[in-house]
């Protein structure tokens, strides 16, 4: 046991090496992951935006995903890729759906 532990923690050490010496944590590093952390919010606050409209507006709703995916990214995709689009794309939704009407019956948001 104390013999894997040490593999780990010995493994973490060669890791937090690595990125030491490779410019991981440079200015320039950590604006790039800074700005790529921006893109990706601004990203899912569209996704969010979008699925708030489709819960509040939307009676019965047959083709969610349909309106959740980006048909260009889809459309140049391989197969195994647009069936981890299609399934991120409805795991989202079911989160997102769950936390709004969450929210909505605890009253922070009106339907």
């Amino acid at each position: 046991m104390q013999r894997q532990t040490d593999r780990k923690m010995h493994s973490l050490a060669r890791q937090a090496k690595h990125r030491i010496t490779s410019g991981y944590y440079t200015k320039e590093a950590a604006a790039e992951r800074k700005a790529y952390a921006v893109r990706r919010t601004l990203a899912d606050k569209v996704v969010y935006d979008k699925i708030v409209d489709i819960v509040r507006h939307d009676g019965t709703v047959t083709d969610v995903i349909a309106r959740l995916i980006d048909s260009s990214v889809f459309d140049n995709a391989d197969e195994a890729a647009r069936e981890r689009y299609v399934l991120t794309a409805a795991a989202t939704y079911r989160k997102v759906k769950r936390e709004y009407e969450s929210r909505a019956a605890a009253g922070n948001v009106a339907l």
